[in-house]
């Protein structure tokens, strides 16, 4: 069995989100060296209705909570986010 809507949709939100991120973090001075995102899309019956994108990041000289804002500003602002009209949610942990 192949890939499912949903699993392409979770791939090109996560992509989308970490590219923002760093992009973002790049903007500030920052050079993160590690970026993983996993995309949780909840469904009911056939509609998502829900998508939250869970981050964890190394970036040398940043505190979890400038993280977390960088985190907040991406999840509004990839183009995924902007193209959805469902709840997205994340979170940011940043790793040492």
């Amino acid at each position: 069995m192949g890939t499912n809507p949903e699993e392409l949709l979770a791939a090109s939100h996560a992509g989308c989100f970490t590219m923002a991120i760093s992009a973002a973090l790049t903007q500030a001075g920052f050079k993160a060296t590690a970026l993983d995102t996993v995309a949780t899309v909840q469904l009911e019956g056939l509609a998502v209705t829900q998508i939250h994108l869970s981050v964890q990041g190394k970036v040398p000289g940043l505190s979890a909570e400038q993280f977390q804002q960088f985190a907040q500003g991406a999840e509004k602002n990839c183009i995924i986010s902007k193209a959805l009209s469902v709840p997205i949610s994340s979170d940011a942990t940043l790793l040492s």
